[in-house]
Formats: C-alpha cells, sequence, structure tokens
C-alpha cells in the first residue's frame, strides 16, 4: 500500500494506485489542497469506482470459466481427453450462471464425445484456442456416428479453435482396397 493512499487490484492485478494529496506545494511552503484538488481527486475516484462496478458486472455476464485443464486433460495429442472435456462440461452446465468451457492452446485427443443438456443457464459459450483432433480409430466413431454432439442445449455458442476430423486419413481410406471400419463414411 502507498504512504497516505490505497491501491486498486481485480483478480490481484493492480488497476490503480490512489495516493491522499492532502497538501501542495507552492515555494516550498506546505499548505492545505484547494477545492479545485479535491475536486479532481473525487472525479478520479468516481472513475475508479465505476471501472469496478463495470468489471464486477463483466464477471457476472460472462461468468465462470472452465478449463479442461482442471479435470485432467493433457495437450500432447496422443492422450483420450473425452473424459476430462465431460467432467468440464459437467460443471459448465451445471452452473447457475453464464458459463464458458475453455480449452487452451495445444493439440487435444478427442474420442467420441457427447455434451448432453439441458442445462441449469442459457447462456454456454466453448471457447478453444487450441486443436480437438479426432482419432483415426473410425471403428470408435461406427457405434456413435459423431466425434462431437450437443444435444438438448440452449444458448450455446462455439467460438475459436480448429477441429480436425482427420478426414485425410478417411479419404485414405476410402480410397484403399480394404474396406473401412463401420461408421467411416
Amino acid at each position: 500500500q502507498p504512504q497516505g493512499g490505497f491501491i486498486v487490484q481485480h483478480n490481484h492485478t493492480v488497476i490503480a494506485t490512489i495516493r491522499n494529496y492532502s497538501t501542495e506545494t507552492q515555494r516550498g511552503v506546505s499548505k492545505p489542497a484547494s477545492v479545485g484538488s479535491f475536486l479532481i481527486m473525487a472525479h478520479k475516484c468516481s472513475f475508479l469506482l465505476s471501472l469496478l462496478v463495470t468489471l464486477a458486472f463483466l464477471q457476472l455476464v460472462n461468468g465462470a470459466t472452465f478449463s479442461i485443464m482442471s479435470y485432467g486433460a493433457q495437450a500432447d495429442g496422443v492422450t483420450d481427453n473425452s473424459g476430462a472435456l465431460r467432467k468440464a462440461w459437467s460443471a459448465v452446465c451445471s452452473a447457475s450462471q453464464p458459463a464458458t468451457l475453455y480449452v487452451p492452446s495445444g493439440q487435444f485427443l478427442l474420442h467420441p464425445t457427447l455434451f448432453s443438456g439441458p442445462c441449469t443457464n442459457g447462456k454456454i459459450v466453448v471457447q478453444v484456442d487450441g486443436n480437438l483432433i479426432a482419432s483415426t480409430d473410425y471403428n470408435l466413431y461406427g457405434a456413435a456416428g459423431y466425434i462431437m454432439k450437443f444435444n438438448n442445449v440452449k444458448g450455446l455458442s462455439f467460438q475459436g479453435g480448429y477441429i480436425d476430423g482427420k478426414g485425410s486419413a478417411l479419404w485414405t481410406c476410402k480410397a484403399g482396397k480394404g474396406k473401412c471400419p463401420y461408421g467411416a463414411s
């Protein structure tokens, strides 16, 4: 805390430092701050208060963020992350306020995954900053018929990212002399 003032923080980030300006110096002599200085300081405090209220409102509007990494996901492109995605989805879907399912940067292997509703809240964002990668084992998708499926979910938006359905492996399978597994069509 600065001497004679305070620090304004949001999520452990310093937004502003406000110091008490109770005196002004004129020709080396201290005197009480003028009314004009007080009004400028009050205006700055008013601005900072409205900034804090806005930040709090945005937190309420955007709600909580649930990262798949908190549920055991591995960004190695090899580990099946379907379980971590389902656990994170369960938390997002049951949240009482708007919520975001977050997939960070990295390569996330995905087996068929069903995201089911109905959900408690009506605003869910799936934010993908990494890559969701389908398995090349088409036997996994034969019975399911999908890679990712959102069922009975309202207010869903999907933002960013990349979904690699391994289409080139599918076309190689179809062009080959052998039969492709059931579900690879």
